[in-house]
């Protein structure tokens, strides 16, 4: 067993995502077009800051921005209330240096229940100390606005929530917040669970990663995972053109902007009969 399954149960996390999905069910009965408009945009909107900022952008590197630019990404992935950006890529990196193996903070191999949402109800999720931090994000710890919103992770999430409810009452609100944040949690807990479980695999990989479309569908690109693990740097997850990936399309469209640059993906290379990991020449951002 881990040593992330020995501490014990998180009651603040319990509480507050039993909270959330009561209020996601209590959503239904709130419907209005508002409402479920709101929700998809948001649901995009944070889906993608999670893809684009938090994953490809913040944790792999696999383009660059003008700070600007990275802030909103990562702002906006904040909306999905999943943890602070400092503490996220943490989770994640460790998750790749020891990936279904001793020290994987949500590997299948300690049980389905808690590569989904066990680890974070019971283990350390994401509870870590300063050495720690340093150790995987020497990056991320020495600017002074990931830090502050590493801390303060919830706030944008609340605002919106005010906003949402001084335009469209309780039920915008419920459906821009509790239920599209439902969703999104357990959209992204699918990639730590599902795509270790269940797909194909097209590199041997030396772990269980899978590749799932409809994981794929449900973040943007982010399901097509055995690809992420053989080129975990690679901006582009979705190889080959039956594999859509928004968020790499979204990157596309930052590049064709000036915004992106230095974008790292995979190409097959027909002489050689292999994928190779390559670094595009994007122009510099304005």
């Amino acid at each position: 067993m881990n040593e992330t399954q020995k501490q014990g149960r998180n009651w603040g996390t319990v509480i507050f995502l039993s909270i959330a999905h009561l209020a996601a069910v209590a959503a239904l009965f709130f419907w209005s077009w508002p409402a479920f408009i709101s929700a998809v945009i948001l649901y995009w909107i944070g889906g993608t800051g999670i893809g684009m900022g938090f994953h490809r952008l913040l944790t792999h590197r696999g383009y660059r921005v003008p700070k600007v630019v990275e802030y909103f990404l990562v702002t906006c992935g904040s909306l999905s209330l999943e943890g602070g950006p400092i503490t996220w890529v943490v989770t994640h990196r460790i998750h790749h240096a020891h990936t279904d193996r001793t020290g994987d903070p949500h590997t299948p191999r300690d049980g389905g229940w808690w590569a989904h949402i066990g680890w974070i109800l019971d283990g350390r999720a994401q509870d870590y100390d300063k050495a720690t931090l340093e150790r995987y994000a020497p990056d991320l710890t020495k600017d002074r606005f990931y830090v502050w919103l590493n801390r303060f992770y919830y706030v944008p999430v609340l605002l919106l929530g005010l906003i949402l409810f001084g335009f469209g009452g309780w039920s915008v609100m419920l459906w821009g917040i509790f239920l599209r944040l439902t969703l999104a949690l357990h959209a992204t807990w699918l990639v730590n669970s599902a795509t270790h479980l269940w797909g194909r695999t097209r590199f041997a990989t030396g772990d269980d990663s899978r590749n799932s479309w409809w994981v794929a569908m449900l973040t943007f690109g982010e399901g097509w995972h055995n690809n992420h693990h053989a080129y975990p740097t690679s901006a582009q997850h979705g190889l080959r053109w039956y594999e859509i990936d928004l968020n790499w399309i979204g990157i596309r469209v930052l590049q064709f902007l000036g915004l992106a640059r230095a974008i790292k993906r995979v190409r097959f290379n027909r002489t050689t009969s292999a994928w190779q990991l390559v670094r595009g020449h994007a122009r510099s951002p304005r």
